[in-house]
């Protein structure tokens, strides 16, 4: 009779361990379709300042001293 008992708990155990232990499947999710960003043809739509002007300028002429580079407008 305790033989019969025993048997039945080590089933029971291995059974268990075996849905516990077992890998799990990974979900495989479709790859997210990158939308392609369009650039905006019309390039007048905004207006810089003389402040944003020289700074622009100044890094285009930065040659990593400070020679060529303008004095930056303060803004009022």
């Amino acid at each position: 009779m305790e033989l019969i008992i025993m048997g039945i708990f080590m089933g029971i155990s291995f059974f268990v361990g075996y849905v516990i232990g077992r890998p799990k499947k990974e979900v495989v999710t479709k790859p997210v379709p990158i939308k392609k960003i369009k650039k905006n043809k019309n390039t007048d739509d905004f207006d810089l300042d003389e402040s944003t002007i020289v700074m622009l300028e100044n890094i285009e002429a930065y040659n990593g001293t400070s020679v060529g580079q303008k004095d930056v407008p303060e803004e009022e």
